[in-house]
């Protein structure tokens, strides 16, 4: 993890974004190196964190010093740059693309000018991180959307109609917005939107039924007797999306429960988990399985990842095929019971 490690004061030094591409290149070549287990997967994952997280701050740094160097309208007093989806998680692969959003506070007379300034930085911390090796959000949930580029009384307002309005997609924009983590800036607004936005949420009592929904689906491809349900045809055959293969139904079931509980600032998946132990939410015994089955699917994401590609079945020994196995039913039984829960 040393190597990993010296990724991050390094990223601090570079000046430009070809720099930073080269230094991620080489997380990707470290990683493919090391040799990782079930059992030390958070581990890997909390330093990859670390070399994303630096990364992506240098490459912020470089837009906003670029948008300062060129006088574009009013910078704000405060703003934040944070990040959603996997990332917000600490759960990001080797090339994770950008999930990511703005808030920012200014005087109310300056907020057109702030708008013009942070439209700019909004634009160029897109491209750069692009440049880095961060690949563009193709549902476009990124700072350049103005739907995630707000000023703060703007974005309560926001939040408000996601809980209250009942739009189909209001609980999938809910569901971004919680794994919300500050990377760059005044990380106190990003914290505070957060702690509103959970807030909301657990005390409207109408969003249960549709969040345990979401929950439900995808559906996890094993069945009643653990046959795991694989691609059949094409290139694909024989394989499974482990993401949609459990992992995603795992990590929805611990955020709601998070957001229920108002576990604001426990991240990862693991956290949310430990904290939900902690409070007496979970038996140990469940606990140490839903904890197996997590670094099971972390353990093949980051794999898949490294491989670029899906996870083939028959390639598996027949250990990793009974972890994965059990991995699957865990997340299959904690989708049936979320009511219990959530």
């Amino acid at each position: 993890m040393n190597a990993l490690n010296s990724i991050v004061a390094r990223a601090e030094q570079c000046s430009d974004t070809a720099q930073l591409k080269q230094l991620h290149d080489e997380v990707a070549f470290l990683l493919s190196s090391f040799s990782f287990s079930f059992y030390d997967i958070f581990d890997v994952y909390d330093a990859l964190c670390m070399c994303h997280d630096a990364l992506m701050k240098q490459a912020l740094l470089l837009a906003e010093r670029e948008v300062d160097r060129q006088g574009i309208g009013k910078k704000p007093s405060s703003f934040c740059w944070f990040v959603m989806g996997s990332s917000g998680r600490k759960e990001p692969t080797v090339w994770t693309d950008q999930d990511n959003g703005v808030i920012f506070s200014c005087l109310h007379s300056e907020k057109d000018d702030c708008y013009v300034y942070m439209r700019e930085y909004a634009r160029l911390g897109v491209l750069y991180l692009n440049k880095i090796g961060y690949p563009y959000c193709p549902g476009y949930v990124m700072a350049t959307n103005e739907r995630w580029l707000k000023e703060v009384e703007e974005w309560n307002e926001q939040v408000e109609k996601y809980v209250t309005n009942e739009h189909i997609d209001d609980i999938r924009y809910l569901s971004m917005l919680a794994d919300m983590r500050p990377i760059y800036g005044e990380y106190a607004l990003a914290n505070q939107l957060k702690t509103t936005l959970y807030k909301k949420i657990a005390a409207t009592f109408s969003l249960r039924n549709r969040m345990i929904d979401s929950v439900r689906i995808p559906f996890v491809p094993i069945g009643p007797f653990g046959r795991v349900y694989v691609e059949r045809w094409g290139e694909k055959s024989g394989m499974i999306d482990i993401k949609q293969g459990g992992y995603v139904q795992l990590n929805h079931v611990l955020k709601w429960v998070a957001v229920q509980k108002q576990f604001v600032h426990a991240y990862s998946t693991f956290e949310r988990l430990t904290r939900w132990y902690d409070e007496h939410g979970c038996s140990q015994q469940q606990f140490e399985r839903i904890e197996k089955a997590l670094q099971t699917f972390l353990y093949f994401r980051l794999r898949c990842s490294l491989e670029e590609s899906d996870l083939s079945i028959q390639h598996l020994s027949k250990e990793e095929k009974q972890r994965l196995k059990k991995a699957m039913i865990v997340a299959k039984k904690m989708q049936r019971h979320a009511r219990k829960w959530v």
